[in-house]
């Protein structure tokens, strides 16, 4: 059986070796879990997705002309960014909401979900970056796109608008920071809100890190768009674009002559 469990943007023609993926970018439950025995005003609050990440993803996708892999149902189902032995990985409790339909799974349950939607999620992007790899003769940059809340349950305000994620690998992180501190106001978090380093990335780690590419994870606080503030959006999307298409610069050869290419407009 093949479930498709993820949305794929393919360039016929790719501009750059560039891929963008959105690891929580849906708050949809396959229709037989019943919505895991949840109300829909939960399905529709951060803890089922990354509010805005899906809409940021498509958008970076247009603008670099180049592929983008979304998941398509929710974290509270399994959540893509977790290794496969991670106890979160079909969580009972997410900030505080019990999730029925994840409570006392049998093995075969756990392992249906990591084989048939984790895993195929996974194959795709590795396959993905292989073949984009192919295609520019370089490794293909990875970056993930999230979102987070400004606040926790009971938790004071994260001030934060804007937050970085990386590990050893700095070669997308420096020029991207750099370049929003240097022409931006939005406050920005280094390895915040949560760290690089932490095991709640495996993506970035998985198919960044062990496999020897650029990576940076993009963390955006949710209510820049639960505002609908499509100014802020528009400007948030213009200022992100512009740091990425100078990290690709900072990187050299192949990636700055793949860049150079590329009008942004």
């Amino acid at each position: 059986m093949i479930i498709n469990n993820f949305v794929k943007i393919k360039k016929k023609h790719p501009k750059l070796p560039l891929l963008f993926c959105c690891d929580h970018a849906s708050n949809l439950i396959p229709n037989q879990y019943k919505k895991l025995g949840l109300k829909e005003k939960i399905l529709k609050s951060h803890i089922a997705y990354d509010i805005g990440a899906q809409t940021l993803t498509k958008k970076l996708s247009s603008i670099f002309k180049t592929n983008a892999l979304l998941a398509k149902y929710s974290r509270l189902f399994i959540d893509l960014n977790r290794d496969m032995n991670h106890i979160n990985l079909i969580t009972e409790k997410s900030d505080g909401t019990e999730i029925p339909g994840n409570k006392n799974l049998p093995k075969s349950e756990k392992i249906h979900r990591i084989n048939n939607f984790h895993q195929t999620y996974h194959n795709e992007l590795k396959l993905t970056l292989k073949n984009m790899d192919e295609l520019f003769c370089c490794k293909t940059a990875l970056i993930c796109i999230h979102s987070f809340t400004s606040s926790l349950q009971n938790k004071k305000k994260r001030p934060w608008e804007i937050g970085l994620l990386y590990r050893d690998d700095k070669s997308l992180y420096k020029p991207i920071n750099q370049y929003l501190n240097s022409n931006s106001n939005y406050k920005i978090g280094k390895n915040k809100p949560y760290s690089g380093y932490e095991d709640v990335n495996y993506t970035m780690t998985y198919h960044g890190e062990l496999d020897k590419r650029p990576f940076i994870s993009i963390e955006i606080r949710n209510d820049i768009f639960l505002r609908n503030n499509y100014s802020k959006i528009e400007e948030l999307s213009s200022k992100i674009s512009q740091a990425i298409y100078c990290s690709q610069i900072k990187l050299g050869s192949p990636y700055n002559n793949f860049a150079k290419n590329l009008n942004l407009s």
